[in-house]
């Protein structure tokens, strides 16, 4: 069996997208699966690239999306590299399955992305395996998934319940959704730590003392 990952964000494997998305290919690898990694926007720059995408996603029994929410939509290079699989026969019994996360504390706000990537599996002929959504992923950052404990180890286990479902043929079960979807910490503890890191950048940037600027009123 072979599985394509398709990340999604800006960040390529630096980021968050590639830490979840790349743990789940991991765990297919290990159960016998070959498997291959394409970022979006680097696929899809030439027409020669994107030509190698196709037939990368043509070969595939399971295409699997890591990709940030962008408010309440799908990343741009996403939504292109879906134009182009549409635009092409699906393989045999291909599947299509994703994992998204958001920086909003709730998770419910990936659902529209969930639902968007649901009818493009479905329209096009290839069926859905079902997604991994989470809010607060700006708490995963790049942490390395397999030795992650504490906040993340509904994570892991959900990812551990994804991989072996999908390994065998079958689709993300609902019980590893729900553990993915819940809360990483207090949701005030979130926003302390997310205005911490947003001061901290505002200083590396020469713009700590304009933080509470408020130039609209």
């Amino acid at each position: 069996m072979n599985a394509l990952l398709i990340i999604g964000s800006p960040k390529g494997k630096t980021g968050t997208s590639y830490a979840l998305g790349g743990a789940l290919l991991a765990r297919l690898a290990a159960a016998g699966w070959e498997t291959a990694v394409m970022t979006a926007a680097t696929a899809l720059s030439s027409l020669e690239k994107q030509e190698d995408f196709g037939r990368a996603a043509d070969r595939a029994d399971l295409i699997l999306f890591s990709f940030p929410l962008y408010v309440d939509q799908l990343p741009a290079p996403v939504i292109r590299s879906i134009e182009v699989l549409a635009g092409r026969q699906a393989a045999k019994n291909q599947k299509i399955a994703a994992v998204i996360q958001c920086g909003f504390p709730e998770t419910h706000q990936n659902q529209p992305a969930v639902d968007i990537m649901r009818i493009f599996a479905q329209k096009t002929g290839r069926g859905w395996a079902g997604a991994l959504a989470m809010g607060m992923g700006g708490a995963v950052g790049r942490r390395p998934l397999d030795k992650a404990k504490g906040i993340q180890k509904n994570t892991v286990k959900a990812l551990d319940l994804a991989a072996a479902s999908l390994a065998s043929g079958g689709d993300i079960p609902e019980e590893a959704s729900v553990l993915f979807a819940k809360p990483l910490m207090p949701k005030a503890l979130y926003f302390a730590a997310a205005n911490f890191g947003m001061k901290i950048q505002a200083r590396q940037h020469g713009a700590g003392k304009r933080v509470y600027d408020r130039p609209y009123d």
